[in-house]
């Protein structure tokens, strides 16, 4: 009797040891398999996930929860002023919140300027502002970097702009900026905005 019960407690000893040698294997070639994957395995990618259709502004997937909520609120807005300044907002909320770009080629503001100095922004954001963000394709950068929790209005000035040879209309958009950590970025702005085909789009930030 004695025998049968050492049996079975040496076989049930045999089989959590197999039970535990697969769990070790099973996590050492995990780790291994991690290590060892392609370096051009993009871990960290990002989708849109909203769009205005009427403006052609898009949404990815990997922006705050205050950037999202400001988005929304400009889909119902209909008074010109009121989408000039709703429009300077979210610019400078994306601008400024680089925490949650992938690089430093992740200049998704651009889409809110105008048409034909997007390219402009974009070179001058690359290379004056983003140059310094490092990558963090693989989910593993330890760069601290700024994220803005809030934006409010000062005033909104009704002016003129010279875009080209021509003196068009224009809003100011005086906005105060607050960090979810003072980092030292620009705590204040002034942004100008100009009508643009069916837009109303950034020319200028001061």
């Amino acid at each position: 009797m004695a025998s049968r019960k050492q049996k079975r407690k040496d076989w049930l000893k045999g089989i959590l040891l197999i039970v535990v040698l697969f769990i070790i294997a099973g996590g050492c070639l995990y780790i291994y398999g991690y290590l060892q994957r392609p370096k051009d395995e993009i871990v960290n990618t990002t989708k849109e996930v909203d769009k205005i259709d009427s403006y052609g502004y898009t949404l990815n997937d990997n922006v705050t929860q205050y950037y999202k909520d400001e988005f929304n609120k400009l889909k119902d807005l209909t008074s010109e002023e009121d989408i000039a300044t709703q429009v300077a907002k979210l610019f400078v909320i994306d601008l400024y919140s680089i925490n949650y770009k992938i690089n430093k080629y992740e200049i998704t503001s651009t889409q809110y300027f105008y048409s034909d100095k997007q390219d402009m922004h974009r070179q001058k954001v690359l290379d004056n502002f983003y140059n310094f963000v490092e990558d963090n394709s693989y989910d593993d950068r330890k760069q601290e970097l700024p994220e803005v929790k809030n934006v409010e209005i000062v005033k909104v000035v009704n002016s003129t702009y010279k875009l080209g040879e021509q003196e068009v209309d224009s809003y100011v958009v005086s906005l105060t900026i607050e960090y979810v950590k003072d980092l030292g970025y620009d705590k204040q702005a002034q942004v100008t905005l100009v009508k643009d085909k069916n837009n109303i789009s950034v020319v200028s930030l001061q």
